[in-house]
């Protein structure tokens, strides 16, 4: 749904002092998303043109929002900051709309019914000034919302008044105001005495006072909530989460421990699937029907197909899996793995920029890098592929059928050709023909009967060792006798 002849105007000018940390709170994430992105993501969802209030840390929000793709975003930069007032003011020039929507840019929990809610009532009501506003068991720190009859004030915090800080009615911070209201009053705020800084919102009370229309509507808090700090911050991803997890309960999932499991935005989980105890399941993640993902596990940017099976403690970024496959557990696949259907990766494996064909296994303390495995292969315990020179990467490549023993060294770049065997324990250090045993390993000798002379040359070695330490220890107990005589004959002296 397209929202005509609106602008909207966010703020993200602020320097995040609550946070107590060198980065901007708006690139913070919640849910894998920074927060800059969440109000953002909405007003381009309506087809409302955007002007980003940038200051703080400007380049790296910026750097952010591009960095996500979206685009036609104007930029203004507030050079002091001076106020939400002052940081609306500086976006002036891009105001091409009869209304202007201005919202905070630490607005997560911010929905698209909200916005629309907030456009219908404004022009229901033929309003001059419209804004949210929500009612807050703990209003500490918020502006409160204050009716006079028929006027409506907001009173930031700090100029409240003892009775005024009871009132539970709080500013959420977002407006949608005419624009030529807006622009022939903004330069009618006063600065605040107490910060020195101009305030958006009291806007509202010249508006009240000019008798214009002024309308609230009310909003439950929890789509509201401001980011301040850290700990709002993980109450807000809280919230955040809570709702993906009852959306995903909703299409068939199944949550082991709902609480301790952490999903991101930009996700799909399949019907009858299964997440485990604190598992992570992260952006551009799709998970297929009838997984499983036991506990602890952390998938990311990865596709899952149906009934396959991720046991407990794996790491897989960056992937492609087939169906009915297993892997591990503690497994890690990272940087391009595609697992064809009906393979298995087992316990302890690492694999990297890999593709493994149908019916392929590697059970156990492997490693493969830069490989491509073909179908119905078994790769024996221990094996790993050498695919770094020390200057660039080599490929391994081990065609369908092949049998690798265990604890082998493949030594890249290397072939080995369908329906081969290589011995365990062997180096590889050159390409194996089809349909061949490779023997890469030094021959066996057994001398008979040499166990006696190995041990009997070790029980002289420990006989020997201990004459040493006693003439050693000898030889210290003279020259402390030595020493002490010495210091008797000195002091008769």
């Amino acid at each position: 749904m397209a929202i005509s002849n609106v602008r909207g105007v966010i703020l993200a000018a602020g320097k995040s002092t609550r946070f107590k940390t060198e980065k901007c709170k708006l690139i913070f994430t919640v849910c894998g998303q920074p927060m800059i992105l969440f109000p953002i993501k909405i007003l381009k969802d309506f087809n409302i043109p955007i002007t980003v209030v940038l200051g703080f840390k400007k380049d790296e929000i910026k750097s952010e929002i591009k960095k996500s793709g979206i685009n036609s975003i104007d930029f203004v930069v507030q050079e002091n900051q001076m106020g939400t007032g002052n940081a609306v003011k500086s976006s002036q020039k891009t105001w091409d709309r009869d209304n202007i929507l201005i919202i905070n840019g630490d607005a997560p929990l911010i929905t698209d019914e909200i916005i629309k809610e907030l456009v219908e009532e404004h022009n229901k009501k033929k309003a001059t000034l419209t804004f949210i506003s929500a009612h807050c068991f703990n209003p500490s720190g918020y502006g409160r919302v204050i009716k006079d009859k028929d006027k409506l004030f907001i009173v930031e915090e700090k100029n409240c008044t003892d009775e005024q800080r009871t009132i539970t009615l709080i500013n959420a911070g977002i407006y949608l105001v005419s624009k030529d209201f807006l622009a022939n009053n903004l330069d009618k705020i006063k600065k605040n005495p107490v910060s020195g800084e101009y305030y958006i919102t009291d806007l509202v009370e010249v508006a009240s006072k000019q008798n214009v229309n002024v309308q609230t509507i009310q909003v439950p808090y929890d789509n509201v909530r401001g980011v301040n700090n850290l700990e709002e911050l993980w109450v807000a991803e809280q919230i955040k989460r809570s709702q993906m997890i009852k959306y995903w309960m909703s299409r068939g999932v199944r949550f082991e421990l709902a609480q301790n499991i952490h999903l991101d935005l930009d996700i799909q989980i399949g019907e009858e699937s299964f997440i485990g105890t604190g598992v992570h399941v992260l952006r551009g993640t799709k998970i297929g029907k009838k997984c499983t993902i036991n506990a602890f596990s952390i998938i990311e940017n990865t596709k899952i197909d149906d009934n396959s099976h991720i046991h407990s403690h794996s790491v897989i970024q960056d992937s492609v899996i087939g169906k009915n496959v297993h892997v591990g557990p503690f497994a890690r696949l990272r940087n391009n793995v595609i697992l064809g259907d009906n393979s298995t990766i087992g316990n302890f494996v690492e694999i990297k920029n890999t593709q493994i064909d149908d019916n392929t296994k590697t059970r156990h303390l492997t490693f493969l890098g830069d490989t491509s495995v073909g179908k119905n292969v078994n790769i024996g315990a221990g094996t790993i592929t050498c695919n770094f020179d020390g200057v660039k990467k080599n490929k391994t490549i081990i065609e369908d059928n092949c049998f690798i023993g265990s604890n082998n060294t493949l030594i890249a770049p290397v072939k080995i050709g369908k329906n081969s065997y290589t011995a365990g324990g062997s180096a590889i250090s050159g390409d194996v023909p089809q349909n061949t045993l490779a023997i890469g390993r030094s021959r066996q000798k057994n001398k008979v009967g040499y166990t006696k002379k190995l041990k009997d040359k070790k029980r002289q070695n420990q006989s020997s060792n201990k004459n040493k330490n006693e003439k050693s220890n000898n030889n210290l107990k003279i020259n402390f006798i030595g020493a002490v005589k010495t210091d008797k004959i000195q002091e008769n002296v």
